[in-house]
């Protein structure tokens, strides 16, 4: 009863119940001293209080106030009985009381199960209520053929006649139906709720039809149910249904009534308990015990029983499996898998062996969409949700959100069964999908974290297995993984507080652009500079481009941020070029999106006319991990920035896939060598002898070679012995805002 109104105390209702309960004592002395004429009258007071203490307080049952209405009618009816009876025989003198006395003794049963039908009835909705009511009915058959055969060994089923036959079977039927949704309403109460004092109420109905069976058993077959001290004992029956109300009424107590559970088990339960009910009523039957027809109506009840709950299993699992599922892909939802976690750590309870959970995030997903559509976005995720399915059992897979995936690894048993699982969903990741003539190359960056190890807390698992990932997917390579651990922590809430600066950040106002020089590594002269964005403010001096472009890539930034860089970088070099009568080039780094947009694309090309800057003085920086996923839309576009004369430059060739294809189909005419095969080169000869190679090649496809990140004069000399373009590193000077720069390499 959820919506109880809150109580108020009124001062007639002390005034009932004390009346109730003074009537009842009175009328139990009278009935004690044999006194007929004191007990009618006090029987009648007592159950007319009864009826008027739950009247009273029907203003404040809220939603229910109907169905305890009837139970107040029921009980008025008992005592419209007593009172005509009493009138009747001790005012009227009349040797017994009218027929309708007995009539109106009937109508209580019908009105207390119209009570408690009804409240279902507004308690269950949908599946639940006609579960409910299918259980009751089957249980009610069956019980009705054991009553029948009550009623042949009392020798009474063939001495009456047909109406009166009919009339018990009615009553029996009635009265076993309300048991039966009793029995359902005590086993249905919630754990939570708990036989608490409002469940006298229950006990009163229970305990008036349990009793009411033999009493008109009796009256039909003409015998007297006067049975001593039976009347005391329906009162206090009624006494406990109207002690229920008031009590719920005053206490706000809520009956809270378990939902039907479906699932395997309880299929399985189901089928067994209706088999084995049909298996015993054929045994039954062969035995003499039941009739045909009785058997009839056994197998009749329970096959009906089995159809219908069978069809609202089935049904019920298909809903549950909705909820659970991700319908694109078949993955399970994010919802579900706190139900899987829980499920894995009870597992893991006093083993030795425990769970991981990874966190996965799909790179290069986005640009797929934005370029193909929605539709090839979808089929790409369908192609991951199935790999995913393939794993093996000890992998439960998840779609989070749209290119977001979640994985728990169950029955691990130390860190390298982690690192095993994380390389397992690497290389499902970086495989390529290939769909009709398209190859998209993605990789995924997953975090993972361990229960027991980093965390007993199901949810803060896993924050830290996406604190991980968050970290893997803000890094230079994306296509990896990382283990929780502590200093994640700080990490994680730097790029959280980055990733709110941006999402309220305005270019023109909260930007400033870094120039690092670029040399011609065999004169040493300064050739170029390429720019860097930084956020404005001491405590933000720290980030990076790298920090700062896959943020603004998130929170949609990077649009308006491009053209800002775009516009800012070649306005700077065009008052350079006329300052200082230079012709030096400027490097802006492109980020994957605005190779889509078409608006930064346009506007570029018009910055060149606006501010009289040639094409080929704009190097358009693109990373080898975006040319690596880059589809055919993607390299058209690259090829027309090349055509229309912009210098488009490869960053970090070699750090990760070589493909020179790529380089010949988008027009490329400057390659920068990885700071990573740099350093490597100082130890390994093989590393040199590949920059060697690839500077040889670039020069054979006249193709400038740059290094980068030079950081050491080691590594300065070291590539002097290499046949290089230009260099560019700390080493040589470090990004700063353009009034130093232009102090330090222009005046």
């Amino acid at each position: 009863m959820s919506d109880l109104k809150d109580y108020q105390e009124r001062w007639y209702d002390r005034v009932v119940a004390g009346a109730l309960i003074l009537s009842y004592i009175i009328m139990v002395i009278c009935t004690a001293a044999d006194n007929g004429f004191a007990t009618e009258l006090f029987s009648t007071l007592t159950s007319f209080l009864s009826g008027t203490l739950i009247m009273i307080c029907l203003s404040r049952m809220g939603n229910f106030a109907f169905p305890s209405f009837l139970l107040g009618i029921g009980i008025y009816m008992w005592a419209l009985g007593d009172l005509i009876g009493f009138v009747a025989v001790y005012i009227l003198n009349a040797e017994n009381p009218p027929d309708i006395v007995d009539t109106l003794y009937i109508f209580p049963n019908y009105f207390f199960g119209a009570s408690v039908a009804l409240y279902f009835i507004q308690k269950l909705k949908g599946r639940a209520l006609y579960q409910f009511l299918v259980n009751v009915f089957t249980f009610t058959v069956i019980g009705f053929v054991f009553l029948r055969k009550l009623l042949i060994w009392l020798n009474a089923y063939n001495t009456m006649e047909r109406p009166a036959l009919i009339r018990v079977y009615l009553y029996f039927f009635i009265n076993l139906f309300i048991l039966i949704m009793i029995f359902h309403m005590v086993y249905m109460i919630a754990a939570e709720s708990g036989l608490k004092g409002s469940n006298t109420m229950i006990l009163g109905i229970f305990v008036y039809i349990l009793m009411d069976f033999p009493y008109n058993y009796l009256t039909v077959i003409g015998e007297d149910p006067d049975i001593p001290w039976i009347n005391p004992v329906y009162m206090i029956c009624m006494m406990l249904m109207a002690h229920g109300i008031f009590h719920q009424v005053r206490h706000r107590h809520v009956f809270r009534l378990k939902e039907h559970e479906y699932n395997e088990k309880t299929i399985k339960r189901t089928r067994i308990v209706i088999l084995a009910g049909m298996a015993a009523s054929i045994l039954l039957f062969f035995t003499g015990f039941l009739d045909r027809n009785e058997l009839f109506y056994l197998l009749i009840a329970l096959m009906g029983y089995w159809v219908t709950t069978a069809s609202f299993q089935n049904g019920a699992l298909n809903e549950q499996l909705i909820r659970q599922q991700d319908l694109l892909t078949g993955l399970f939802n994010r919802r579900y898998s706190t139900d899987v976690i829980g499920e894995c750590i009870k597992a893991t309870e006093n083993r030795d062996y425990t769970f991981c959970i990874y966190c996965i995030d799909l790179n290069h997903f986005k640009p797929i969409n934005d370029t193909y559509g929605h539709d090839m976005g979808d089929r790409v995720l369908k192609e991951y949700g199935s790999r995913m399915l393939a794993l093996p059992d000890d992998y439960v897979s998840f779609r989070t959100g749209g290119d977001e995936f979640m994985v728990v690894r169950k029955d691990i048993r130390n860190e390298d069964d982690v690192r095993e699982g994380a390389e397992t969903l690497l290389e499902l990741y970086r495989t390529p999908v290939e769909l009709d003539t398209y190859v998209f190359h993605l990789s995924g960056s997953i975090g993972a974290a361990i229960y027991r190890t980093h965390t007993e807390d199901k949810d803060e698992l896993i924050r830290y297995a996406d604190a991980a990932m968050y970290v893997v997917k803000h890094s230079d390579r994306k296509d990896d993984y990382k283990l929780f651990d502590r200093d994640l922590v700080q990490t994680v809430e730097k790029h959280r507080e980055l990733e709110l600066d941006l999402r309220n950040a305005v270019p023109e106002k909260d930007f400033i652009l870094y120039y690092q020089p670029r040399l011609d590594l065999k004169t040493g002269t300064i050739i170029g500079a390429e720019a860097y964005p930084r956020l404005k403010g001491k405590k933000n001096e720290a980030y990076t481009a790298a920090d700062l472009i896959p943020i603004a890539e998130e929170t949609g930034l990077m649009s308006k941020l491009g053209i800002w860089i775009a516009e800012e970088s070649i306005r700077t070099l065009s008052g350079w070029r006329k300052e200082y009568q230079t012709n030096l080039s400027i490097k802006i780094n492109l980020a994957p999106l605005q190779l889509l947009d078409v608006e930064f694309l346009d506007r570029l090309k018009r910055l060149t006319k606006e501010y009289d800057v040639p094409a080929d003085r704009i190097y358009l920086d693109i990373s080898n991990e975006v040319i690596m996923g880059a589809g055919g839309s993607s390299k058209s576009t690259l090829k027309e920035l090349s055509d229309f004369g912009f210098r488009l430059s490869l960053n970090d060739f070699g750090g990760g896939d070589i493909n020179l294809s790529h380089i010949l189909d988008c027009g490329f005419k400057e390659i920068d060598i990885s700071h990573s095969l740099i350093s490597r080169s100082m130890q390994d000869p093989e590393a040199l002898a590949l920059i060697r190679s690839v500077s040889a090649i670039a020069e054979t496809m006249n193709i400038a070679a740059s290094a980068v990140g030079i950081e050491t004069q080691e590594q300065a000399e070291l590539m002097k012995y290499v046949s290089l373009t230009g260099v560019q590193g700390f080493y040589y000077g470090r990004p700063v805002p353009p009034d130093m720069f232009s102090a330090a390499y222009l005046a």
